[in-house]
């Protein structure tokens, strides 16, 4: 059961550098904008709940902090785990997933994930904090059928009037393919005819795990939805969440929209440099909560023609200023309008961070020996708006070397040592400096995760 700790730290993250938060068994990548506010960040390395249904957790588990806070934009989890079939319990190693597991219902909701078989690392995105666990899955020989993870709502509190979209994993694990899957649901409490909406492939996932809906806006009520999916491969085999649905069916709450701030950005900006951007996600809130939910814009718009806008990811929005000038940058959701004045000015850029997936890299920087890392580089002004650019790489030390600055832009990678070596990167533009502590990790030790605690000299083998 969850409550056993064997280690803890927090780390500290402003939402205009995100963080790279590293740990022997984990990693995650906060990108920038992902927060509202600077925010303390705590992890726990927890111990593993029980198994439930085909669900088999596997070496580790972790509780992250603040509980249930929310992020606006994607944040890369990545966990890693011994590859040896002692440690995988007879399981399949591409059956590993990253569950959300809520010890309150003892439920699981699969987040997927990008199964690394070289270096035994599964890597996904969330968009909340709870407790994050490494599982297996029970398979057969045979056909087995597809595996439904459960299902994640945005806005995460319903919201009469408003449209919802919701989201799941479908994996399949044999040679056969998904054919239908259908999101079913009705009023809660009403008793009626469950309806239904086609749950298509999110195009943006790389992992093709990914299905999601969007309820329309007309079927959201206070009361909330009761809801079940079902999905069907190309050998006949169908599934259900939950299993006997729709006997048996899952419930999503309901609200209210706020009578005085429903919809917001998360973050109130006035001035931007022209060619500078800043990523903006559009929160709606009911009235008996205080929490702002992430929601996809509908529309988004830089007005005046002063800026253009475009999409980084599915949930959040970039506005890019062009021309100087006083502005509006606006969006919308279901109904509610959004907008917020801008005024665009010349300027230029006063520092220059390092990224690695979006977020600022942490000094020191963890690689492992041979691997190679793709970085890149930021730029911003004095209102913290940023651009991206294409600075001169450097490494210092005899760690590692960077590819050709055209065909392999920031691609960092480290040479191959059998013990722990440390050096500097760096990078340099137009008389800005910034530079970096490095550390790869020999390649001579292994991780060993069955300790039940942190060891942080070994690397992921």
């Amino acid at each position: 059961m969850f409550g056993s700790f064997f280690a803890s730290n927090s780390v500290s993250v402003k939402p205009e550098t995100g963080a790279v938060i590293q740990a022997p068994t984990m990693s995650l990548t906060i990108p920038l904008g992902a927060l509202d506010e600077e925010t303390v960040i705590t992890y726990s390395e927890t111990s593993l709940p029980e198994p439930s249904g085909s669900v088999v957790p596997i070496q580790v588990a972790y509780k992250f902090g603040p509980e249930h806070l929310q992020f606006n934009k994607p944040v890369q989890m990545k966990i890693c785990y011994d590859g040896r079939p002692e440690f995988l319990k007879g399981k399949r190693e591409d059956s590993l997933q990253i569950q959300h597991y809520d010890p309150k219902t003892n439920k699981y909701i699969s987040y997927g994930g990008d199964v690394d078989l070289v270096n035994h690392c599964v890597t996904t995105s969330i968009y909340h904090f709870s407790n994050y666990i490494l599982t297996a899955q029970n398979l057969v020989l045979g056909n087995n059928p597809p595996t439904i993870g459960g299902a994640t709502f945005f806005p995460g509190r319903l919201i009469e009037g408003l449209p919802a979209t919701v989201r799941t994993t479908i994996t399949d694990w044999d040679a056969s393919a998904i054919v239908t899957a259908r999101f079913y649901y009705r009023t809660q409490g009403s008793g009626s005819i469950f309806k239904s909406i086609v749950m298509l492939p999110d195009e943006n996932d790389g992992t093709n795990q990914f299905y999601q809906a969007k309820i329309p806006a007309t079927d959201i009520v206070a009361q909330g939805l009761e809801y079940y999916i079902e999905v069907y491969d190309s050998l006949n085999a169908r599934v259900t969440r939950p299993a006997t649905a729709p006997t048996a069916f899952d419930t999503v709450n309901g609200d209210i929209r706020d009578a005085v701030t429903p919809i917001r950005f998360q973050t109130t900006i006035t001035r931007m440099t022209a060619g500078f951007s800043r990523d903006l996600t559009v929160q709606v809130k009911g009235n008996s909560s205080a929490t702002y939910y992430p929601v996809p814009a509908e529309t988004m718009t830089f007005a005046g023609g002063k800026g253009v806008t475009s999409r980084p990811n599915w949930l959040s929005a970039r506005y890019t200023a062009q021309v100087i000038g006083g502005s509006y940058i606006q969006a919308s959701y279901g109904n509610l309008n959004l907008s917020m004045p801008i005024n665009v000015y010349p300027g230029i850029m006063v520092r220059m961070l390092i990224l690695y997936n979006s977020a600022e890299l942490p000094n020191p920087f963890e690689v492992t020996a041979g691997s190679t890392t793709a970085l890149d580089a930021v730029g911003y002004d004095s209102f913290n708006n940023f651009i991206f650019v294409h600075p001169t790489f450097a490494s210092e030390g005899v760690i590692g070397t960077f590819g050709d600055p055209f065909s392999d832009f920031g691609k960092f990678t480290a040479l191959y040592y059998p013990t722990d070596r440390t050096g500097t990167i760096s990078v340099s533009l137009g008389g800005f400096t910034s530079t970096y502590n490095i550390l790869v990790k020999g390649f001579g030790v292994l991780c060993q995760y069955d300790v039940g605690r942190f060891d942080s000299t070994c690397i992921f083998n």
